[in-house]
């Protein structure tokens, strides 16, 4: 009676475990709360074919709804026959699908700067790696070694690197080759906001005194009365010009196609995809017009070697676009020669703020001229506090006071 009994106990102990192994085999999964906040579940795909082993998966989510609804769509593949294990892909494998499927939607300008960063930072390091075995640590080593071994890569190169290691992995989580993205929640550099150099009301004359003569002397005075940037300035076509306004409407860059020798030129979106409408000083507006007869005159020495297809306000003496880098590193060596060796051609966009402030202008004209999208960014950005104006600000504070004294 007794072995009895034991035997059906022992039996059914053993029918329990076949039920669970059962189970496990046609797909179950137990959801978590993990010790970060998140949730995480478990579950089996089969065994391995090879080893006899249960093949277990984890997937992860910021709720557990969201856990649950992955885990549901899993399980209900695997009933369904329709259940694919992940592929043991390595990230540089998948570097060739994510060019083509992926990069190669970006701007031209942005399809290098992935296609630099994969090469030169995270391939090396990371291109063997199988995707699915990549962990959290895995990356946030990865990050914290940029800095390091002389590399001396800047907080925001890192982040920048760092942004397109996430972007890759987001785009392996669509492709349902990964159920996360390892590469969030990564403590990167902090990127210190550094004091943009930007030519004072007092320094203007100078500045102006030195360009006059220059050959770009057209470029410079409007890029400073304006505020554009240089791909802005240089990309501006005589559509665009309003005479009876007085105002320009910037509605494309000019940008240099990757990759082609002797460089090629296009007209692109300006930044933010933004247009905006500037009324220039009656000044700057005379300077288009001087622009515009010059221009006449190189186009009737040139003759037939003549083409400008673009339109474009600025060009070289054959009609041509005018290369970035000439232009920027002419400036360079007139702001040297001024002084002001820490300058750029951005400082111009900086000083037309600076300026337009010091001499009364709102926040919210200055923003629409630069064409940002909120003013709070305009004056943490640009509006740089100078000298005058804090004098302006002590002068105001001191007719108040002798005011007061007076009424006294």
């Amino acid at each position: 009676m007794i072995i009895t009994r034991r035997v059906c106990a022992r039996k059914e102990s053993m029918d329990k475990m076949a039920r669970k192994a059962k189970k496990r085999e046609a797909g179950s999964g137990t959801i978590t709360k993990r010790n970060d906040g998140r949730w995480q579940a478990q579950y089996v795909s089969g065994r391995d074919t090879a080893t006899g082993k249960i093949i277990r998966h984890t997937i992860y989510g910021k709720t557990q709804r969201e856990v649950a609804e992955k885990l549901r769509s899993a399980i209900s593949c695997i009933d369904n026959g329709t259940f694919q294990e992940p592929r043991k892909i390595t990230l540089a494998e998948y570097a060739k699908e994510y060019i083509e499927n992926h990069v190669s939607t970006l701007s031209p300008l942005t399809q290098v700067s992935y296609e630099k960063n994969l090469r030169i930072h995270i391939l090396p390091a990371l291109g063997k790696r199988k995707l699915t075995d990549l962990t959290r640590r895995d990356i946030q080593a990865f990050v914290s070694s940029l800095g390091k071994n002389g590399k001396e890569l800047s907080p925001k190169t890192i982040r920048v690197i760092h942004g397109v290691l996430h972007a890759l992995l987001a785009a392996a989580k669509r492709d349902e080759i990964l159920f996360r993205n390892v590469a969030d929640d990564c403590t990167l550099p902090r990127v210190t906001q550094t004091k943009a150099k930007a030519i004072t009301t007092d320094q203007l004359k100078p500045f102006l005194d030195a360009i006059r003569h220059d050959k770009f002397y057209h470029i410079y005075y409007i890029a400073i009365f304006s505020g554009q940037r240089e791909a802005e300035v240089l990309g501006l076509r005589w559509d665009d010009v309003y005479w009876e306004t007085n105002s320009i409407v910037i509605r494309q860059q000019l940008q240099i196609v990757p990759n082609t020798k002797p460089a090629q030129y296009q007209l692109v979106p300006p930044k933010e995809n933004k247009q905006r409408r500037i009324i220039l000083a009656q000044s700057a507006m005379q300077i288009l017009r001087c622009q515009l007869i010059k221009q006449q005159r190189m186009q009737l020495q040139a003759g037939s070697l003549w083409s400008n297809q673009l339109n474009l306000v600025f060009t070289n003496e054959f009609g041509k676009p005018l290369h970035h880098f000439a232009v920027y590193s002419h400036l360079k060596t007139i702001l040297s020669s001024c002084g002001m060796e820490d300058f750029t051609f951005h400082s111009l966009r900086h000083s037309f703020a600076t300026i337009s402030i010091e001499n009364g202008d709102d926040i919210k004209t200055v923003q629409a001229n630069l064409g940002h999208h909120a003013a709070a960014f305009t004056l943490k950005t640009y509006a740089h506090v100078s000298d005058r104006m804090q004098q302006n600000s002590a002068a105001r504070m001191e007719e108040l006071i002798s005011y007061l004294e007076a009424a006294e």
